[in-house]
Parts: structure tokens; C-alpha cells; sequence
């Protein structure tokens, strides 16, 4: 019987850990990434997550992690294995994943899009549609046939946030949050309409635009930080939300290439 296994998803913005068995999330934790940390402090952090939720580091049975940060993902490694014992596994060439992946070039394929379409295929009618909604909007599109076709990267609601804030004099920061009607009757409720009714339009379009190219309709499944803030002022109402969909992904990579 497989115990728990840790999985990883490195973002630019975060690091969200989850302890998987059978396909389910035990629970999940998150820190803050920032570059300049050690693989030491990593792993303290990471102990100190994984102990106040009553988890035995040792006790794992093994360990993946899905980067997009390259300059960071040999230090995450390490600090996983620190803390560990496990040498962790990293989505990329040589892993099996089961996906047929018709790129110009697959190895330019992130980790959290390989892992999000493996678990999408594994769950939901094909064609299927998978966003994640972090630091970027990452869409994967796979077809009919159940192959992975390519897909959309356009910038997420922190991304929009800053770019506003950093670029426009007059503009400020503000929380995210939908301000209850589009037309915004200030400033602060303005940039909360575009940012949060804004994505919703631009995902709504591209979904469209999406299924136009495909010639049918698809499943779309959303995960990541911003898809519960997001998804429900999509005029889109058949968007499924699944909060645990990349760490499901790495489980199920994490089990494909165990020696039997």
C-alpha cells in the first residue's frame, strides 16, 4: 500500500505543498517564493509547514516537484531531499507522464501544465480545457483524441495588479475582489471591476475561441489561487473548479513511474 507522498508546485508567486494519498490531498500548506532563500531555509520552512499539520517527514514514501522557476528548482530539490531522505522526482524529460504532447517543442512545457493535463485526462471528458490561475493564466488544450495540443499563457490578476499600480501615476494598489457591479463608481472600484471582471471576459473569450479552433465543445476544469475569485463572473457557467487538480496530476505522474 503507497503512503503519503509530498508534492510540489514551484510558481513564481508560490510554493504549494500537498501530502497525497490515493489521489486525495491530506492537506496543503504554501510559502512565499523568493529566490534569494537557501535550500536550508526551504527546509526548515518546509518542516515546520509539514509539523504543524502532524506530518512525519520521514515517513514519506516519495517526493515530486513541478517548477516553472529553473533558478530555483535545484534548490528546492535539495531542500526536499534535507528534509526528506528522498531524492524528489521533477516533471521534465525522461518522466513519464503518459501524455502524447504535440508541441514544436515539448520540453518547453512547464511542469504544473503537465501536471494539470494528466490528472484533467484522468477525470474528465476529452476534449478538456485546463486554466490555472496564478502568477499567469495557464491554459492547456487537449483534443479529442487525447492529445496535448498546446495552449494559452496571458497575464493573471496579480500580474495585472502590478502592471497597473507600477505603471499608472495615479493609480494605487488595491485587494482584488470583485467590487459587486462592473460599472465602478471610484477609482478603487474601477480597477477591481478590470481586474476581476476583466479576466473573467478575457477567459471567457479565449474559451470560446478555443473551442472554435477544436470544432466542438470542451470540459474546462480550473484550479490555482485565483479560479474561485474568478471563475463565477465567467458568463461561462459549466466551469469546473478543482482546487487539488496539479497535485492529483503529480501523484498520478509520481505512480507511473514506479518500478512495479
Amino acid at each position: 500500500m503507497i503512503r503519503m507522498i509530498l508534492t510540489a508546485d514551484l510558481s513564481n508567486s508560490r510554493i504549494t505543498l500537498a501530502g497525497m494519498e490515493d489521489g486525495v490531498s491530506c492537506f496543503t500548506c504554501q510559502m512565499a517564493t523568493v529566490k534569494t532563500r537557501t535550500a536550508d531555509e526551504y527546509a526548515a520552512l518546509t518542516r515546520l509547514l509539514l509539523e504543524q499539520r502532524g506530518v512525519d517527514c520521514g515517513a514519506l514514501e516519495g517526493c515530486i516537484l513541478a517548477s516553472v522557476v529553473p533558478e530555483l528548482t535545484l534548490t528546492l530539490r535539495q531542500a526536499l531531499e534535507l528534509l526528506t531522505g528522498i531524492d524528489p522526482m521533477v516533471v521534465g524529460p525522461g518522466v513519464k507522464t503518459g501524455l502524447n504532447i504535440r508541441l514544436d517543442d515539448p520540453s518547453q512545457l512547464g511542469g504544473d501544465f503537465v501536471a494539470a493535463a494528466v490528472a484533467a485526462q484522468e477525470r474528465y471528458p476529452l476534449p478538456v480545457v485546463t486554466v490555472d490561475m496564478d502568477t499567469a493564466i495557464g491554459i492547456g488544450v487537449t483534443d479529442g483524441g487525447g492529445h496535448y495540443i498546446g495552449g494559452v499563457i496571458a497575464p493573471g490578476v496579480m500580474v495585472s495588479t502590478a502592471a497597473l499600480t507600477n505603471r499608472a501615476s495615479l493609480l494605487h494598489n488595491v485587494v482584488p475582489q470583485a467590487p459587486g457591479r462592473i460599472i465602478g463608481k471610484n477609482t478603487d472600484e474601477c480597477m477591481r471591476s478590470g481586474l476581476i471582471y476583466g479576466s473573467a471576459a478575457m477567459l471567457d473569450g479565449l474559451l470560446d475561441g478555443i473551442e472554435r479552433e477544436l470544432g466542438q465543445s470542451a470540459t474546462v476544469v480550473a484550479t490555482g489561487a485565483w479560479a474561485e475569485a474568478v471563475v463565477p463572473h465567467c458568463r461561462r457557467k459549466d466551469i469546473h473548479v478543482d482546487a487539488e487538480l496539479i497535485h492529483r496530476g503529480l501523484w498520478l505522474i509520481w505512480k507511473k513511474n514506479q518500478k512495479r
